[in-house]
């Protein structure tokens, strides 16, 4: 537990930081946009494509390493969607708490990854966004399609949303130049891995200047299931699920760390964009991201390290 903490402990750290920073209004309100445009089309994108590229992606594990994590993602998301009549809870409201109880926050998922083991758990963890980011988006947008239909976009806009996503474009660059052999030649890998070396602490910063502090408190119910669920249900059948394939070792360490991530931002953004309720998820969100800074450490303790 304690050499789990002490490597995590810099990764929420600089979380802290983020969110200090913007309660101090510096370096100024205009800044923290931008740098979440950077981040997420340039920084991250390079840092994938810098370690996909050059990652061993003929290892046995990595099969049965994805199954788990979509299969878990699938029986999540089945039970939220089933027991939705019984809470009396808004469509709206509802869209939220299903985005909650399955979007993982990516940058703290790499950052953690990169923390607990290193540059080829980092290279595991970019192969398990590139599996569960189209499935995770496809899941959200039928949740909204279902319960709040109107301004819904359509499969074509679904696919083309997910295969325009600047993580899932650096994935599968980076997948295609390792497997072609064709790699990262003549100083590009040096190139891309500057911007790459930025994309964590700056994503770790604006995740903290996302968080919503005055949205706590609000909507307990529902930020309480969805918060079980993610935290709690969804890395708990993960791991179980591992032992059941069995997946073993740096894998399954990949596997328990990203099943336990807190909710991502850009849930926020997508509920904005279709109609969802913005404030629940933006205490999902929030209370995530702070419960997480436990709760990581102890799975990750009790289950794997």
């Amino acid at each position: 537990m304690i050499p789990v903490l002490g490597a995590l402990f810099p990764v929420f750290g600089v979380v802290v930081i983020g969110l200090v920073l913007k309660r101090l209004d510096f370096p100024g309100s205009s800044f923290w946009p931008y740098a979440d445009r950077l981040t997420y089309f340039v920084l991250f994108p390079a840092l994938l494509i810098e370690k996909l590229a050059q990652a061993e992606l003929n290892r046995p594990e990595l099969i049965p390493m994805t199954l788990v994590l979509l299969l878990t993602i699938i029986i999540i998301a089945s039970v939220i969607w089933l027991v939705k009549p019984f809470t009396g809870w808004s469509n709206a409201a509802y869209t939220s708490v299903l985005q909650g109880s399955i979007r993982p926050n990516t940058y703290v998922g790499l950052a953690g990854a990169a923390a607990l083991f290193g540059p080829e758990g980092l290279a595991i963890t970019a192969i398990a966004i590139a599996s569960v980011i189209p499935l995770v988006n496809i899941i959200s947008v039928l949740g909204f399609a279902h319960w709040l239909p109107r301004g819904t976009p359509s499969v074509s806009g679904v696919l083309r949303n997910i295969f325009t996503n600047p993580l899932i474009i650096g994935c599968i660059v980076g997948i295609v130049l390792n497997l072609t052999g064709v790699g990262l030649p003549l100083g590009t890998d040096r190139l891309i891995a500057i911007p790459g070396q930025a994309a964590l602490p700056m994503g770790l910063l604006s995740v903290g200047a996302g968080l919503q502090i005055r949205a706590l408190g609000k909507c307990i119910a529902p930020i309480t299931v969805s918060s079980i669920a993610k935290l709690i249900a969804l890395p708990g059948l993960a791991y179980g699920l591992c032992l059941l394939f069995p997946v073993e070792g740096l894998a399954r360490g990949v596997v328990v760390l990203y099943a336990s991530l807190p909710c991502s931002v850009s849930s926020y953004t997508l509920a904005s964009e279709l109609g969802g309720d913005k404030e629940l998820i933006a205490g999902i969100i929030t209370v995530q991201t702070l419960l997480a800074m436990i709760t990581i450490p102890l799975l990750l303790g009790v289950t794997v390290l």
